[in-house]
């Protein structure tokens, strides 16, 4: 038979392998494919990424049992995502921008106030803003919010700045209007008392939580009270700030809240400032004298005298402006690590400067190595009366009379308007300089008053020189000099600073992660003296609660090493009493 005919007679053997073969291909096909889709149903998915960012924006907003739980897991990342968490807080995109906006704080002081702030026109919420934060004049007799005829104390403070800013400026610097409503709650929240210098502060986090600044772009200024109060944060609580502006103000105001200050404490700040030559208040004669001394200290003020500029400032504001923006806002940044800090305190809440903190005074006898600070040098001329007179009336009418001057002593009452000065006769706060410029220390006084529709004839005696000496020299003083020396190595020099700490920085340690502090050190290279060495990492709690105090996300302490000075030295001594903080 041939074949090709059997094969066509009967099943091809080749063609029915040949379907077995495809038959079993598809089915371990169909079987692995079942078995793919079983492991990919095994495999878990992968966690979403938390952000960390938006963890602590609810943290900051919480409270109680949720705050706590969240703050756990904040304190459960590692350093460098909560560093990053902090940089990363996100903004809100402003519902108004290029205009002026006011919002309501409660301040620590326990007062509720308003506040004002220019948002830039074209606000990027991605964007980090210099901050300038303005205080207002006429802190004294100011309310907080505004009376008919007369705006409100803090928008009017931007005043200053708005108009005379470019169209460029307007759209890349934001501007803080503070109020400090004294009127309402009291002569403790002038610009330079303590608690008004932390209502001026809470302000600014506040706003940092609202509006995206650049920490390290903080600028503070004023006119009159508020240039005063710029100098008062300068020597008293500077760390918050890049610079400080002062416009017509006066360095020695501060004191009046009964604690002193001191010129050496302005060393290593950016500091700008101008006085008018016919300037009633403070006059450009009276104030560059200050100037030039704490200059001769260490200080580096700038200042511009404008000789026929009264205490008003419209005549130069546009061109002092125009020039800021160019010069200091533009270049001005904050230095929170300078090589070298001199401090000086009475109170450890005032003791902080950069990396250096005063935590308790206490008298250390003749252990003590740092000098005592040098004194102001006040320009020869008018003896203090004692009194401040409202800033809105043109006769010179008395606002307050301070404790323990010859105002009070002559009777000198709140509401007296000031007629005449021995044979001279006042009509307005000129003449009452001018007057009080022809008197001399330890010399009788006649003013008459108009109290009651009712003149009254007052006598009296301006105290001798050696009486006019400041208050302060009773009150206990700390003082420290101290040197970052190299990564690693700190000296400290002290004058009744029982103890006192350090605020580190990773920069601050060796390689090692340790820092080595030298307590009085000696004149002779070869003697090691007293050192004490800590090793240091990261402390998370700080971090934390630094931020969330302050709003500042450029802070880059990490850790502090407290150091009991009086323990060291030897020195058996009991801690100078606290001032309550209502003392001043």
């Amino acid at each position: 038979m041939d074949h090709r005919a059997a094969a066509r007679e009967a099943p091809g053997e080749a063609a029915l392998e040949d379907v077995l073969v495809r038959t079993l291909t598809l089915s371990l096909l169909m079987l692995l494919s079942l078995a793919c889709v079983n492991v990919a149903q095994d495999v878990p998915q992968p966690a979403k990424e938390v952000d960390n960012s938006a963890l602590l924006a609810s943290y900051l907003k919480a409270t109680g049992t949720e705050k706590a739980d969240l703050r756990a897991k904040l304190l459960a990342l590692s350093v460098d995502d909560l560093r990053a968490a902090i940089a990363g807080v996100a903004f809100e995109r402003a519902d108004k921008s290029g205009e002026i906006v006011k919002w309501y704080t409660k301040c620590p002081d326990g007062f509720q106030r308003p506040y004002w702030v220019y948002v830039p026109d074209g606000y990027d919420p991605a964007k980090r803003y210099p901050l300038l934060v303005c205080m207002h004049g006429g802190v004294s007799g100011w309310p907080m919010e505004a009376e008919e005829g007369r705006p409100s104390a803090g928008e009017y403070s931007i005043r200053y700045w708005l108009p005379n800013l470019t169209d460029e400026w307007k759209k890349n610097v934001v501007i803080l209007g503070c109020s400090a409503g004294v009127p309402e709650t009291g002569e403790e929240s002038m610009w330079w008392a303590l608690k008004g210098q932390k209502n001026v502060l809470h302000m600014i986090s506040e706003t940092k939580r609202r509006v995206n600044i650049d920490d390290d772009r903080v600028i503070v200024n004023g006119h009159s009270d508020g240039g005063s109060g710029t100098f008062g944060f300068a020597f008293r609580m500077p760390d918050a700030f890049a610079g400080f502006y002062a416009m017509n103000g006066c360095p020695i105001v501060p004191p009046a809240d009964g604690t002193p200050v001191w010129l050496e404490n302005l060393k290593g700040e950016n500091f700008q400032c101008f006085n008018g030559g016919k300037d009633g208040l403070y006059p450009a004669k009276r104030m560059t004298p200050i100037y030039e001394q704490a200059n001769k200290l260490g200080a580096d003020i700038k200042f511009t005298v404008y000789p026929e500029l009264t205490h008003q400032v419209d005549d130069v504001l546009e061109a002092e402006v125009q020039a800021f923006c160019k010069g200091p806002l533009s270049d001005w940044r904050r230095d929170l690590l300078p090589r070298e800090i001199d401090w000086t305190c009475v109170q450890a809440e005032r003791g902080t400067r950069a990396w250096l903190s005063i935590d308790e005074l206490g008298d250390l006898g003749a252990a003590n190595k740092a000098p005592a600070n040098a004194e102001i040098t006040m320009p020869a001329g008018r003896p203090r009366l004692g009194i401040t007179v409202e800033r809105d009336i043109a006769q010179p009418t008395v606002e307050s009379v301070m404790a323990g001057t010859p105002a009070e002593a002559m009777g000198i009452e709140k509401g007296d308007v000031i007629k005449k000065l021995d044979d001279l006769e006042i009509k307005t706060m000129q003449d009452l300089l001018d007057a009080l410029d022809t008197k001399k220390p330890g010399e009788d006084v006649v003013i008459v008053v108009e109290r009651a529709d009712k003149e009254r004839t007052l006598k009296g005696a301006f105290p001798k020189a050696q009486q006019q000496q400041r208050e302060e020299k009773a009150a206990l003083t700390a003082r420290v000099l101290a040197m970052l020396e190299e990564p690693g190595r700190v000296t400290l020099t002290v004058r009744n600073a029982r103890k006192v700490s350090i605020r580190v920085s990773p920069s601050m340690l060796d390689a090692d992660g340790k820092l080595r502090v030298r307590l009085n050190p000696s004149d002779d290279p070869k003697e090691i003296g007293i050192a004490v060495s800590q090793k240091f990492e990261a402390d998370k709690a700080l971090m934390l609660d630094q931020f969330e105090s302050t709003g500042d996300r450029n802070l880059p302490w990490i850790g502090r090493f407290e150091i009991d000075c009086g323990k060291l030295l030897g020195v058996k001594t009991k801690p100078a009493k606290p001032k309550d903080e209502d003392e001043f």
